[in-house]
């Protein structure tokens, strides 16, 4: 689902690139009033867990279409829409940065179709549902589930309405784009849903206590060894399953190629490393691994210092405040 340049108009890319640092920026003002000192470390244990499991491509059968989890819904069902926001879009810039994953012109559109539309606006599908259902665990696994599946069409619809505002692509059928998109990844979404329940179904079971409730909940205990936890769970993903995911196109990159818009992709030289492989004298499935391990432990550990620092940066506006009053 990671657009590449040249899909996107210029000037599209301009606006999402706008729209995308205002709501990383309002996040982040948020963040200071509400973040917890359980979130820090849970804030590093979701980004690495996203970031590794986005590597995992799943084929869809019968399809020549594979996909893989965006991350949005789980990301703010347990951090809260704002951090969601934060750690998927750490995600992606590493993504785009140290791989060459998705443009650099474009990261704002990919920021705002995965980020803020699947973090806040996953979040708030899943908190109405959850509202109506209850507090049980089969309603909240069951409310992020269904607000993980519509995340999945949301970004897709939003980049059928943002490739046919480019101005680029006057020659292309909007209707089969959206047509494409949309069937693709309604079955992509299946996916995001099961792992999205699977992952908040197994928290659950284990620390209830970490999944945000309604209510206050007491002081969790340690946090620190449930993200520790995470994280080594994350790297072995990213080590063991992503060098064996499906090598068929995702559901964006199979819609471009059989639609012809393929051909709007521009290259660009990687800043760091081409792929998700790291060059090694012996070529093998080991590159992918390292290259997994690698981004895995740069996106946890940018999470937990930006956590940090919008926690420290938190005391000072508390006391002011208090002063004030």
């Amino acid at each position: 689902m990671h657009i590449r340049d040249g899909i996107l108009g210029p000037e599209v890319c301009v606006a999402a690139a706008v729209v995308s640092a205002c709501a990383v920026a309002y996040s982040l003002r948020r963040l200071r009033v509400d973040l917890e000192d359980r979130a820090v470390p849970l804030t590093g244990m979701m980004a690495a867990i996203v970031f590794a499991a986005q590597m995992v491509n799943f084929p869809l059968l019968g399809l020549p279409v594979s996909g893989h989890l965006l991350g949005g819904v789980l990301a703010a069902v347990m951090l809260g829409p704002w951090a969601g926001c934060l750690a998927i879009s750490l995600v992606l810039i590493v993504q785009a940065v140290l791989f060459s994953d998705g443009g650099l012109l474009s990261l704002g559109a990919n920021v705002f179709n995965m980020g803020v539309v699947g973090a806040w606006g996953g979040h708030a599908v899943y908190a109405a549902l959850r509202r109506c259902l209850g507090t049980s665990v089969t309603a909240t696994v069951s409310s992020a589930a269904v607000a993980a599946w519509l995340s999945v069409l949301a970004a897709a619809a939003l980049f059928c309405f943002e490739f046919g505002l480019s101005s680029h692509a006057s020659g292309f059928d909007p209707s089969g784009v959206f047509t494409l998109m949309v069937v693709y990844h309604a079955l992509i979404g299946i996916g995001e849903a099961l792992i999205t329940g699977a992952v908040l179904a197994f928290v659950l079971s284990r620390r209830a206590d970490l999944i945000p409730a309604p209510t206050p909940l007491p002081a969790v205990r340690a946090v620190g060894q449930f993200g520790t936890a995470g994280l080594v769970a994350a790297l072995a993903v990213a080590a063991l399953l992503a060098p064996f995911k499906s090598e068929l196109p995702d559901g964006l990159d199979a819609v471009s190629q059989q639609l012809g818009f393929a051909s709007l992709e521009t290259e660009r030289p990687p800043l760091l490393l081409d792929d998700y492989a790291i060059p090694l004298p012996v070529e093998g499935w080991w590159s992918v691994s390292l290259a997994g391990m690698l981004g895995t432990a740069v996106v946890f550990v940018g999470a937990v210092l930006l956590a940090r620092a919008v926690r420290w940066n938190t005391t000072p506006l508390t006391l002011a405040d208090n002063t004030d009053v």
